[in-house]
């Protein structure tokens, strides 16, 4: 009953016509998104990869090589929902992981979501929804306009990326649960979790994959894409790993969920894999005449992304684990559907820049670290003096500046001229390319093309007072703990499938234009909010 009350909630508040998907269209549609995935890898890694995988997609496909996702906070919360809305944060409202409602003085989360309840499992790890996303995905409109006959599932190892992907009306979205495991889901998508998948967990394959060492798969010799094995300026897991091979269990001790090891390692895209060819046979996708949808995301390194940098052997090792995943996955679409009945599209889920000491030491770059916790100090004294003691900063997060409304307003203190006060003084800090106020940010006049991730990123009732961008090669660092940042905004897009024409095409792409274009081949009519442009060039 919640789902169709849903459903109907988001069904009266579209003013979308109805389209009816093509009869000729694809069987399914895959959505393959890995994370921390840069362009220049595709390239880089391509004389190692087998000739299924990666080359398969980048060679018979259409393959987008100025694609862009110009978004101010780059992270699977913010990209993906991107994707799968074709609009980018300032309309679909997730600006990322957390953020601060100064109405309630309390963080929201993008996804956690303790309404709903873990099925699967007897943690909180299912305790997710999508309710923080403000639009329909492309998912829900395929629902709709197919009369909820389309089937949309999505699968990955973090719950972000596959409750943001899934969207609202998805008949599934499952993830990896750290402490045990399982693949999960909310209650906020099942009524009842399926047996099938209980049968799965059974198996206890996390376990299974968590003993296997980690080993190289080709000659070391091979690994010649950047630095050798043990660089230097490799931290490595927990600063202490760093060399091939590993042994995830050993590895594992070090957490306090020694299973979560596997999200950092080749096995768990392995999992996903597997997971994914079950989904598939077990729910019946594809097989009548309305297409279905599953969205995957892949992890590369994940959490222990921050230890390696883009030219270490283990990126490149994780490169050609997920180039034979995919390779297996599309092996077993042609068994399946056949091989001109299915449609995949592949891009980042988020990307990775290069640390600042291999900036430093090995390109010579002015690179360094911003420390949010300083500059706040700083700012808070300088506001004290302006106007009188206060706490009139209310957070910092993800480099927005949130002031204290209720105390600026008690004080009766002028909310505008303290944000442009706010804004030119973090303006003189290094490593601080631009600081924005809010009201300047909200009039729409910037009319400067450098200030278009923040456009696109800028949430009225969810962005904070003032948005900071940080120089190329500077990133923030807190005291206590590291941070998923990137300024990398090139990424890869590749539609690859029926009605794909093969081509290489060097226009530029914005990521927002990925929905519109998939609708086109389905026969459908892409979000209301969707605000990107359809790719003639992919299909006939």
């Amino acid at each position: 009953m919640r789902k169709i009350a849903v459903i109907l909630m988001m069904i009266s508040a579209s003013v979308t016509a109805w389209g009816v998907p093509n009869e000729g269209s694809p069987k399914i549609v895959v959505g393959i998104t890995i994370d921390h995935l840069r362009a220049d890898y595709i390239t880089r890694f391509w004389d190692t990869f087998q000739n299924d995988g990666f080359k398969r997609i980048f060679t018979d496909g259409a393959v987008f090589e100025n694609a862009r996702a110009d978004i101010h906070n780059i992270k699977t919360e913010t990209l993906i929902p991107s994707i799968y809305t074709g609009t980018y944060p300032s309309v679909h409202g997730i600006i990322g992981e957390k953020w601060y409602k100064p109405i309630n003085e309390q963080e929201v989360q993008a996804v956690v979501d303790d309404y709903y309840l873990t099925m699967g499992s007897d943690s909180k790890e299912g305790n997710v929804s999508a309710r923080q996303l403000k639009v329909f995905t492309i998912g829900d409109v395929l629902k709709q306009q197919s009369g909820f006959r389309s089937k949309v599932y999505s699968v990955a190892l973090n719950a972000s990326a596959s409750a943001l992907s899934a969207g609202h009306s998805a008949d599934g979205a499952f993830w990896f649960d750290k402490t045990n495991g399982n693949m999960i889901t909310s209650s906020y998508y099942a009524d009842q979790f399926p047996e099938w998948i209980m049968d799965f967990n059974s198996k206890n394959m996390a376990a299974d994959y968590l003993g296997r060492e980690w080993d190289l798969m080709l000659p070391k010799n091979d690994y010649n894409k950047g630095f050798p094995d043990a660089y230097l300026l490799e931290e490595g897991f927990w600063e202490r790993w760093n060399t091939f091979p590993y042994d995830l269990k050993k590895i594992g001790e070090n957490q306090e969920y020694p299973l979560e090891i596997l999200k950092a390692s080749p096995f768990g895209n392995s999992l996903i894999r597997d997971f994914s060819v079950q989904l598939i046979e077990k729910e019946n996708l594809g097989v009548d005449e309305w297409p279905d949808m599953l969205n995957l995301t892949f992890s590369m390194l994940d959490y222990a992304n921050k230890w390696y940098n883009p030219s270490s052997v283990e990126m490149h090792e994780m490169m050609l684990r997920i180039d034979r995943e995919i390779a297996s996955l599309l092996r077993y679409m042609d068994n399946k559907f056949g091989k001109d009945n299915y449609l995949v599209i592949l891009t980042s889920a988020s990307t990775t820049g290069y640390p600042v000491r291999v900036l430093k030491e090995e390109l010579n770059f002015n690179a360094d670290n911003f420390n949010p916790q300083s500059a706040m100090a700083l700012l808070r004294s300088y506001l004290n003096i302006l106007y009188g003691v206060g706490d009139w900063i209310e957070s910092y997060n993800e480099e927005m500046l949130y002031l204290n409304h209720r105390l600026i307003d008690s004080k009766q203190k002028p909310l505008n001229e303290m944000r442009n006060k706010a804004a030119s003084f973090l303006n003189q800090f290094s490593g601080v390319k631009s600081a924005l106020p809010a009201h300047l940010i909200e009039t729409g006049n910037l009319n400067n093309p450098r200030f278009k991730k923040i456009e696109n990123s800028y949430s009225v009732q969810r962005s904070g007072d003032v948005m900071l961008l940080l120089e190329e090669g500077w990133y923030p660092t807190f005291r206590y703990h590291k941070v998923d940042y990137s300024t990398e905004n090139r990424i890869p897009l590749a539609f690859y499938g029926m009605y794909v024409k093969n081509g290489k095409h060097s226009t530029q792409t914005e990521v927002v234009d990925i929905v519109p274009t998939i609708c086109k081949i389905l026969g459908i009519y892409p979000p209301d909010d969707a605000m990107g442009k359809v790719l003639n060039e992919v299909s006939w």
